[in-house]
């Protein structure tokens, strides 16, 4: 019996052993510099390995496993190595990584692997830790060319172009009031997304006012998210030349109209054309009097 409540005690004690050995070595913090990166960027990652045993622990060796995710090391290995790590106390492991240009904006899962003797028994402990690739999109504006006439309806061609390294998600464009001219579409257009080095448009009708100066600063809003869903608003005002028919004319925009010119000739022509039947009417039958 006394041998049972030994070997229970012994397994109990081997047990507990086992445990302070699993739990002596822990990643206590993990930091990045810049918290985000962009495609084709570096970044310095630095995670804190702190010892809660009793125990100093030799000869650690921390790994990061790189493949099947889009990144590389980058002026550093992927293994960092310490001496010793004293009971109660801490130490940083250093990697500095880069984003390869396929990378796609989101959060990414990186495996660390840590080794190290403690007790002269080697234990591997295994986690994972997080870096977010991420970059503001670049967006620009443009209205297509296109003859703007006063008192008239018009069709505007809004061109939205993503020059950033990021795709944005749910780009929606939107116009505003004026006192210049009425909005005769929705006001709103939905894109939704748009790649990195892409554009799309969005077409707007609208009837410039009489009293419209010749050129506004045409106000256009974008509304847009970015890959990990950070929401964006951005404002522009587009230039735009607006022209009265005569002003167009007059510069070689538009040709002149010369439908009605052509009618008022056709109606004289047919006056002139009456009015030589009636002379050459009244001429016959002038002639007839004068034979009988």
């Amino acid at each position: 019996m006394e041998k049972k409540i030994l070997i229970i005690i012994l397994g109990i004690l081997l047990l507990m052993n086992l445990i302070n050995l699993n739990s002596a070595l822990i990643i206590d913090t993990v930091s990045m510099t810049p918290k985000e990166i962009a495609p084709g960027e570096s970044a310095i990652i630095n995670i804190e390995i702190e010892n809660n045993g009793e125990e100093d622990i030799k000869d650690i060796s921390v790994s990061l496993n790189l493949e099947g995710i889009p990144f590389a090391p980058y002026n550093s290995a992927t293994d960092y190595n310490i001496e010793e790590i004293e009971n109660d106390d801490q130490e940083y492991a250093r990697f500095e990584i880069i984003a390869l240009n396929t990378a796609k904006s989101g959060i990414y899962k990186i495996p660390v692997e840590i080794t190290y003797i403690q007790d002269d028994v080697q234990i591997t402990k295994n986690s994972l830790i997080s870096i977010i690739v991420n970059s503001e999109p670049i967006i620009s504006v443009i209205i297509e060319d296109n003859l703007l006439l006063k008192n008239k309806d018009s069709e505007i061609l809004i061109k939205v172009t993503n020059k950033g390294l990021s795709d944005t998600k749910f780009l929606e464009i939107e116009i505003a009031d004026s006192i210049y001219y009425k909005i005769l579409s929705p006001k709103t257009a939905y894109i939704g997304d748009i790649d990195s080095n892409d554009f799309d448009s969005a077409e707007f009708k609208i009837y410039f006012k009489q009293n419209i100066p010749d050129q506004i600063d045409f106000p256009v809003t974008i509304h847009y998210k970015d890959g990990i869903n950070n929401d964006y608003v951005k404002s522009f005002y587009i230039p735009l030349d607006i022209y009265s028919k005569e002003k167009a004319i007059e510069l070689g925009l538009i040709k002149k109209d010369i439908t009605g010119l052509y009618f008022a000739i056709l109606i004289v022509l047919i006056i002139l054309y009456i009015i030589y039947k009636k002379v050459k009417n009244r001429k016959r039958m002038r002639k007839i009097k004068e034979s009988n």
